[in-house]
């Protein structure tokens, strides 16, 4: 077998998601041709970034083999926060944001430390965080609408530069930065080690507990920032607005062939599962699909693929 043919069986499954998003776009342009409209386009390519980097955190996480159920409300505590501190600062934007990440990633270190060397369930743990997260945020706010999005964060997400959107080419750095990560460095190996086998990766010298904490802290980071961008993409906060976001961040990990098991996965995977998730998106809404019925989607989406990875998962111990 040539270094080509290997490369290309070892990632089949991203090559086949990429086919996926290409045919999805070809139909639907033949379909509707207003589908492939340059402004229809370009609010996918923002739709599709904005949901890549609320996955970028999440793909680590489940590689390890856990799962992070607190995204829905830390992005939204991450929202409201930012939109009410600039209301009352608003010339305090450029501390604001960094303190808004900050705390979202002092939460991922809170559900780290609960999994990592409390020894919890994750999903026990995040949703639990998830729940009180919920109730932080109404009892702050008494259950009153959000405050509009600051004019810099809209004109960033909604805004161009080279004929493509700015939150494009923002996602692109963080594509190449995170793919380097992952298979370029010591952290990328231990990440996946992890996921493979915990006890293995300990006896072979790996902080297992530490990498796992990490893991839960870039996820907690990433979900904040999807918060601030969706502030910009829907030009206010509102309470509620991760509610539609939780189960497509993970499908967009499971299509783009992570395991749901941990062990194995890529972000390019992860950037592809974006693509198709936006498009069907895009399609459920065109033709007026209720957003019950599209949960119901989702929720398919996500057992087809758990099904999937499940059976490649046991091929390959077969084989070995």
């Amino acid at each position: 077998m040539t270094g080509i043919q290997y490369f290309v069986k070892k990632n089949q499954t991203i090559f086949l998601s990429y086919l996926t998003v290409v045919f999805m776009v070809v139909a639907m342009s033949i379909i509707r041709p207003e589908f492939g409209s340059l402004g229809h386009i370009r609010m996918m390519l923002i739709d599709a970034s904005v949901l890549g980097i609320l996955a970028l955190g999440l793909t680590f996480v489940i590689i390890t083999g856990g799962i992070d159920l607190s995204l829905q409300w830390t992005l939204n505590v991450a929202a409201i926060v930012l939109t009410m501190a600039y209301k009352n600062n608003p010339n305090a934007l450029i501390f604001i944001v960094p303190l808004v990440l900050l705390g979202g990633t002092l939460v991922g270190l809170i559900n780290g430390f609960g999994v990592a060397y409390l020894e919890l369930n994750p999903m026990i743990m995040t949703f639990g965080m998830n729940v009180i997260l919920q109730g932080g945020l109404l009892a702050i706010t008494k259950g009153r609408p959000g405050e509009y999005a600051p004019k810099a964060i809209r004109d960033f997400v909604l805004g161009d530069s080279l004929i493509l959107p700015n939150m494009f080419f923002f996602w692109l750095i963080l594509i190449v930065t995170t793919t380097l990560i992952l298979t370029r460095t010591p952290f990328g190996r231990r990440v996946y080690a992890i996921g493979n086998s915990d006890t293995v990766a300990y006896y072979s010298g790996v902080n297992t507990r530490f990498t796992k904490m990490m893991c839960y802290c870039l996820s907690s980071a990433t979900s904040a920032l999807g918060g601030i961008l969706l502030v910009g993409r829907f030009q206010q906060s509102y309470l509620g607005m991760g509610d539609f976001i939780v189960f497509q961040a993970i499908a967009v990990v499971a299509v783009g062939g992570t395991s749901l098991s941990g062990g194995t996965g890529s972000y390019a995977g992860t950037v592809a599962g974006a693509f198709i998730i936006t498009i069907l998106t895009s399609l459920l809404s065109a033709i007026k699909m209720p957003t019950s019925l599209q949960q119901i989607v989702y929720g398919i989406i996500l057992i087809f693929s758990v099904i999937v990875s499940s059976s490649k998962v046991r091929k390959e111990s077969m084989l070995k």
